[in-house]
């Protein structure tokens, strides 16, 4: 009877153990540190589309401002009607800026910086019955606080849309004329003031662009700025009213100062 108990026990004892695997009840300890391993790299694949993305940028750049301008007389007593100024044309200019950007979030960041804005304004009138002719041409120079909050999007390769504000003060108005008579003979006379502008203005500002990024730590960019005038530009007592407008075609490169990520180990499963 004894020899029966054992040899039954040893033609069943396979299926039991067949039995336990099959249904899971017995671990295999190569497939347990193989999916520890993939969720390891799973993790640090995630971790690694973050790094990066909270960077400090530094940038300095250059645009070409295409302007635009609206003029109405002054409704005081210094007003006079616009007169030749309704046939000036305006004249682009290049700006510069200085500036930092600072990614808050996976979509948003937030620019602040120095902007010396240009802006240009020309008549001319030649006579067709002799060689007399008048022109003048005016340069407005100007000291910018761009902020702008930007959506952002991408890594690499990113878009930038935002909107903004923009305080300025005028620094120069320079004013070059030139007269010729009827017998050629020229006058040429230049004035540089800045008692006829506002002492203070701003702008509101909308932007869209594309920032390319070579390694790390560089990265190009191009972000037309399209910038609305909210203030009138001269002084209480001026005959006009002016405001200035201007797409602002804005390029560069950016110094990045990428965010330090701790690496976190995985928990050894004993």
């Amino acid at each position: 009877m004894k020899q029966l108990t054992i040899l039954t026990l040893l033609i069943f004892s396979p299926f039991v153990n067949f039995a336990q695997i099959s249904t899971g009840k017995v671990s295999d300890p190569k497939k347990k540190a193989a999916e520890a391993d993939q969720a390891t790299k799973t993790e640090d694949k995630k971790s690694e589309l973050d790094k990066g993305l909270m960077d400090f940028t530094v940038f300095l750049g250059a645009g070409y401002s295409l302007g635009s301008h609206r003029i109405e007389p002054n409704s005081n007593l210094f007003g006079k009607p616009i007169g030749l100024r309704a046939d000036e044309k305006m004249v682009n200019r290049w700006t510069y800026q200085v500036g930092i950007r600072n990614r808050i979030h996976r979509f948003l960041s937030i620019e602040a910086g120095l902007s010396y804005d240009r802006y240009g304004e020309s008549y001319e009138y030649r006579s067709t019955i002799n060689d007399s002719a008048y022109m003048y041409n005016r340069k407005y120079n100007m000291l910018a606080i761009p902020v702008q909050l930007y959506f952002t999007y991408g890594k690499r390769f990113q878009f930038l849309a935002g909107a903004g504000i923009q305080p300025f003060i005028p620094l120069s108005l320079k004013t070059k004329t030139i007269i010729t008579d009827h017998n050629n003979n020229s006058t040429t006379t230049e004035s540089k003031t800045i008692e006829e502008l506002n002492t203070f203005g701003f702008s509101v500002l909308f932007s869209a662009g594309l920032q390319y990024r070579f390694s790390r730590y560089i990265s190009a960019y191009v972000i037309p700025v399209y910038s609305i005038g909210v203030t009138n530009i001269f002084a209480k007592q001026e005959p006009h009213k002016e405001w200035l407008n201007a797409l602002n075609i804005r390029f560069g490169l950016a110094v990045h100062f990428p965010e330090s990520i701790k690496t976190r180990e995985p928990k050894k499963k004993s």
